[in-house]
């Protein structure tokens, strides 16, 4: 089966299991105030304002929200926790003239319409130094409570707790991370919607000959490749040849990838109809928009992968190179 390996570092916490999410938490120390979590007011992509993306790096950048992680191991627990509860984070400053100014602020999961609002907060605790704490307002969220540590404008590593009104000693559920700046990998629906319609471009054959990787787009986690295939010429004609198929994502109906399913996903047809796009020599972007379509049945029970537009369905997709022909 295909495998995702990644480094886990401080500047890469998102791939951080939960032994070393805890660890490099523990380590790390917040060096911004809570005014440096505020977002963007506009919730749509205003590119070069609130989002970019660098096609030479592949990162993303996106203040529209802090893009929640959960720690990257693939026990059934976890994985129920990234694909189900997946979620991320808004801020913003409210001006009370008999309080001063408060950073207020939003978790909302990707799969639900809850809106748990709650106040950062600066403090400093005598046993972990400076952080964020996050204080939840309505019930049933003001439960639990968030402390955060803010290690860089655009990254923080945070500690969930049940609560006890007492920041950062309650009962410790999990450590995640928030990122306004995040890889491919972890790019959302909308990202890649974005990129697809106004950063990539029609792709030539011969451009893209050679060994890719499929991943899936799901808003809430990072997806593991499920498809290695390798694009070749026979005659005229683009061909897509399977090499090794992969875990399809948690609650599909199929569990994985094989053979028959590259027939279904018909690639060279894609990139025909201008359906995958190239963003450059090395990454591909695609959309399945065709209801009637196998992949759609083998998704059906897998959260955030597929998704009902004004049009009807889409499934968001990304190919990785892993070698030219």
């Amino acid at each position: 089966m295909i495998s995702l390996s990644q480094p886990c570092s401080s500047k890469n916490p998102m791939y951080c299991t939960k032994a070393n999410l805890a660890e490099l938490y523990g380590e790390s120390k917040s060096l911004f105030p809570a005014q440096t979590l505020i977002n963007s007011p506009e919730m749509e992509i205003m590119d070069g304002a609130n989002w970019s993306f660098d096609p030479g790096t592949l990162t993303i950048w996106n203040n529209r929200y802090w893009k929640g992680f959960y720690p990257a191991d693939y026990d059934l627990k976890n994985l129920v926790l990234m694909y189900g509860f997946g979620f991320y984070k808004r801020f913003w400053a409210d001006k009370d003239g008999s309080k001063g100014k408060k950073i207020k602020g939003e978790t909302h999961p990707y799969s639900s319409d809850i809106h748990a609002a709650n106040e950062a907060i600066d403090v400093n605790l005598s046993e972990k130094g400076k952080a964020v704490y996050i204080k939840y307002r309505d019930f049933p969220f003001n439960n639990f409570d968030d402390l955060l540590k803010i290690i860089d404008k655009d990254l923080a590593i945070g500690e969930a707790f049940v609560s006890l009104r007492d920041p950062g000693r309650g009962l410790s559920i999990f450590h995640f991370v928030l990122s306004r700046r995040y890889s491919v990998d972890f790019m959302t629906q909308a990202d890649c919607q974005f990129i697809f319609q106004s950063k990539a471009k029609e792709v030539k054959i011969e451009e893209v000959l050679g060994t890719w990787e499929l991943r899936l787009v799901s808003n809430a986690a990072l997806s593991p490749p499920i498809l290695r295939c390798k694009f070749y010429k026979k005659g005229s004609d683009l061909l897509a040849g399977f090499i090794l198929g992969g875990k399809l994502p948690q609650g599909s109906n199929t569990a994985t990838f094989d053979e028959n399913m590259i027939s279904a996903f018909d690639l060279p047809s894609q990139i025909l109809s201008n359906e995958i796009r190239e963003v450059n020599k090395d990454l591909l972007v695609g959309i399945l928009e065709k209801a009637d379509n196998p992949i759609f049945e083998a998704m059906l029970g897998s959260k955030g992968f597929v998704t009902k537009g004004k049009s009807g369905v889409f499934l968001p997709y990304i190919l990785k190179r892993v070698a030219s022909p």
